[in-house]
């Protein structure tokens, strides 16, 4: 209702200043506060407001990556038959070491030089008498002892 009366007024106001409706007159500031307002709601001065973050921060991670497996382990076991070239067993250092027809490769690979029936045994070697387990393929079994790998 205010704003009904006093719109005319302002229009002649403006009109009489040469103003377009939108401007205001520029007046000069003749009292400045001597004493800043207070911030403390118990005062009666203005609240600091703060804004809290409406979503979560999506940081960065260093360790998101993973490689696949190396499949390493025992591929023939012991009492089965190996092929000739085959790989015996896959390892990362000497776990298992090469005994009587079987090589070694650069990446220590157990591999049967010849066909045959894959034998494990525990020997104590080395100047410590560490525990060791050499693979060994042997050829000249009659045929009793070796299991199928499929059974």
């Amino acid at each position: 209702m205010i704003s009904t009366l006093w719109a005319p007024r302002c229009r002649a106001l403006a009109s009489s200043l040469l103003l377009s409706p939108g401007m205001r007159p520029r007046q000069p500031i003749t009292h400045l506060p001597s004493k800043a307002p207070s911030l403390t709601p118990a005062a009666g001065g203005a609240s600091i407001i703060t804004r809290n973050a409406t979503k979560k921060a999506g940081g960065s991670s260093n360790n998101s990556r993973d490689s696949a497996g190396r499949r390493l382990g025992i591929k023939v076991w012991p009492g089965t038959e190996a092929k000739p070239g085959g790989i015996i067993v896959r390892q990362r250092g000497k776990k298992f070491l090469p005994g009587d027809n079987v090589g070694i490769g650069n990446d220590h690979t157990l591999w049967a030089k010849v066909g045959g029936v894959v034998r494990m045994e525990k020997v104590f070697l080395g100047p410590k008498k560490k525990r060791r387990n050499l693979v060994h393929v042997v050829t000249d079994t009659g045929g009793a002892d070796i299991v199928s790998a499929r059974a």
